[in-house]
């Protein structure tokens, strides 16, 4: 490794072992006065499910002279590690916190809109790590983009719809559920766009909005159902499986065909 890998490692290391002790010791010190057991288990495995999506993206799409090196995939796994922990704090953008609302409040639809915050992030930087590029900045700027543009999304969606209180606030599960597939789904695309060998920023630009501009009808259909799904004074519980569950998974079937049609990044 070359010194400027080295420091990344270390920082990183840093970042990723003081973000997840927090992580994981929140709910611990929580759940001794009690606490609701789905919202923990999703807090303790939504992050093991990340890792398991970024080693496999490593240890087939990324460049050979990256899954063929065990060093360059431990330095890409721990700064992907941080990169997921430091992109958690964005949560609170669109007023979900991990600790107030899951481990404090026992609040299991916050658990399930943060287990696929967590997923749409994974797969915006394991995007970035798909293809050949001179260095591990390149992989940082195309995460970051796709990362950026995910944020942004669940600001113009928390804009349009409040989708925030109602997972919060009227702790509707279905809300939580659909807010997480809109976060996975936004991330599959968003992660595909961030793919692809390096030739220069502009062309990476150029390309990412060519691919990712889909996400844009995600947002609108995600608003639209928003509309039609969240709580009202008769249905003051929807259904999770009609109003969350189904919801979620057009969103991310949506993705999927855009991605399959695109086919594996040259």
């Amino acid at each position: 490794m070359s010194g400027d890998e080295v420091a990344v490692l270390v920082v990183s290391g840093a970042v990723a072992v003081y973000g997840w002790i927090v992580w994981y010791s929140r709910p611990l010190g929580v759940a001794r006065l009690g606490g609701a057991a789905t919202g923990r288990q999703l807090l303790f495995t939504a992050p093991l499910l990340c890792a398991v999506i970024l080693v496999v993206v490593l240890l087939t799409l990324s460049a050979s002279d990256v899954r063929d090196a065990p060093r360059y995939i431990a330095l890409y796994m721990v700064l992907g590690a941080a990169w997921i922990a430091i992109g958690s704090l964005s949560l609170p953008l669109v007023g979900i916190s991990p600790h107030d609302d899951v481990a404090e409040r026992r609040n299991p639809a916050a658990a399930y809109a943060i287990t696929g915050a967590l997923i749409g992030i994974t797969l915006c930087f394991a995007g970035g790590n798909v293809g050949d590029g001179p260095g591990w900045w390149v992989v940082v700027f195309s995460a970051g983009l796709a990362t950026l543009v995910l944020l942004l999304l669940t600001l113009a969606l928390e804009a349009i719809s409040a989708i925030g209180d109602v997972v919060t606030i009227d702790r509707d599960v279905a809300a939580g559920v659909r807010l997480g597939g809109f976060f996975v789904a936004c991330g599959i695309i968003l992660g595909r766009a961030a793919a692809g060998d390096w030739v220069s920023t502009a062309k990476t630009v150029r390309d990412f909005a060519l691919i990712a501009w889909p996400v844009l009808l995600l947002l609108a259909g995600a608003a639209l159902i928003e509309r039609a799904a969240r709580p009202t004074v008769k249905r003051p519980v929807a259904p999770a499986l009609s109003h969350g569950v189904i919801p979620a998974l057009i969103l991310i079937l949506a993705a999927v065909l855009h991605v399959a049609r695109l086919g594996v990044p040259e």
